[in-house]
């Protein structure tokens, strides 16, 4: 069943309209004081990062000192770097040069095949090591290069480690040979 209205339409209009405006109205001052709220509230975050800010401006001052400091190691690390660089290029070069001035001592005849450097441990009694392989046309030639390179200065002992006859040849004379030779590392140095 339909209920049955007694109060004219202009007053049920005004009703309404009443209500919408007292809603409006609450809904307003509620958002009013939202935003109240949120400018106090943002006006303590900009306090906070102001009195931040004015702390840090005295800070920077005495890391100053500090990154002073990291910019001169790193500049140090760099050049001590570039000197490192340069020390292991000039130990290649002397024992390049160590092996040529093996290589002039050597008789005629005489031909290297092979030569292996192994540098002992560093320090003043550290030595390198040169294998030197190689072939020769008999016993006295390999003689002659063995007293020849002990009679240099430039080099500590020289050893023959293996000789034995050329098994590629059918001439008896021919021989493949394997001599140590010990070379201070101060002498290597000197000679950068």
């Amino acid at each position: 069943m339909r209920e049955l209205e007694f109060l004219p339409p202009q007053y049920i209009r005004a009703r309404r309209q009443r209500r919408v405006g007292f809603i409006r109205s609450w809904l307003l001052l509620a958002m009013g004081l939202a935003m109240v709220l949120w400018s106090f509230q943002m006006g303590v975050w900009v306090r906070g990062a102001q009195a931040e800010l004015a702390a840090l401006d005295g800070a920077d001052a005495a890391v100053d000192g500090d990154v002073t400091k990291v910019r001169l190691l790193r500049a140090e690390a760099y050049t001590y770097k570039r000197r490192m660089e340069l020390v292991r290029t000039l130990q290649q070069v002397a024992a390049t040069e160590v092996i040529a001035a093996v290589a002039d001592l050597l008789p005629e005849g005489v031909v290297m095949d092979d030569v292996l450097v192994d540098r002992g441990p560093a320090g003043p009694t550290g030595r390198t090591t040169l294998r030197l392989s190689g072939t020769a046309p008999g016993e006295t030639a390999i003689t002659q290069a063995l007293a020849a390179l002990e009679a240099s200065p430039a080099l500590e002992r020289a050893v023959l480690v293996e000789s034995r006859p050329l098994a590629l040849r059918s001439s008896a004379e021919g021989r493949s040979f394997v001599v140590e030779v010990s070379v201070p590392d101060a002498q290597v140095q000197s000679e950068k």
